[in-house]
């Protein structure tokens, strides 16, 4: 495993990461309409100590989340519709965002344990920002907020479709 700064990565997340930020919007199956619509969404949550997860939405309602030590949580969003459709939202919603984002094609990892990194997929590029969850809700974070909002509204539906889907083994 290679070591980027306080996280050790193997290659399969790297390579699923890469892959997720330079995904064209055709492979998804969407056709874009506007400079600011939102086809996709990679958001890297430090998850402890060593742990990084990160956050894949498509805006065809795909959900994946890939961890730096080479777990995954994948194919979810197929038989739990709640969680589709809070990545629609998102995808729809964030948009509204783009002013706080900076374009960028640089995609590194976050290293302050603190922050998430936050990209978007436009037609026009990849833009970033950083939200971090405990100032996220002040006067000039408060679009930072509203994103971080969204994608643990994404979140919250991949435990409640895990929760269901363990049930149902028993």
């Amino acid at each position: 495993m290679a070591n980027f700064e306080r996280y050790n990565v193997c290659e399969p997340y790297l390579l699923a990461r890469i892959k997720a930020l330079r995904m064209p919007p055709a492979v998804i199956g969407i056709k874009l309409t506007d400079d600011k619509q939102v086809y996709s969404a990679v958001v890297d949550i430090p998850m402890g100590r060593g742990l990084l997860g990160t956050l894949v939405c498509l805006a065809n309602g795909a959900v994946n989340i890939y961890f730096n030590n080479g777990a995954q949580i994948t194919g979810l969003a197929a038989n739990h519709p709640a969680l589709a459709q809070a990545c629609r939202s998102f995808l729809a919603s964030a948009g509204q965002s783009l002013p706080v984002c900076e374009r960028t094609s640089v995609f590194d990892l976050p290293t302050d344990p603190a922050v998430h990194f936050v990209h978007l997929m436009t037609r026009k590029g990849v833009y970033k920002t950083i939200v971090n969850p405990m100032t996220a809700g002040s006067e000039e974070g408060k679009m930072r907020a509203f994103l971080l909002h969204l994608y643990q509204k994404v979140m919250n539906e991949v435990q409640n479709a895990q929760t269901k889907d363990a049930s149902a083994k028993k």
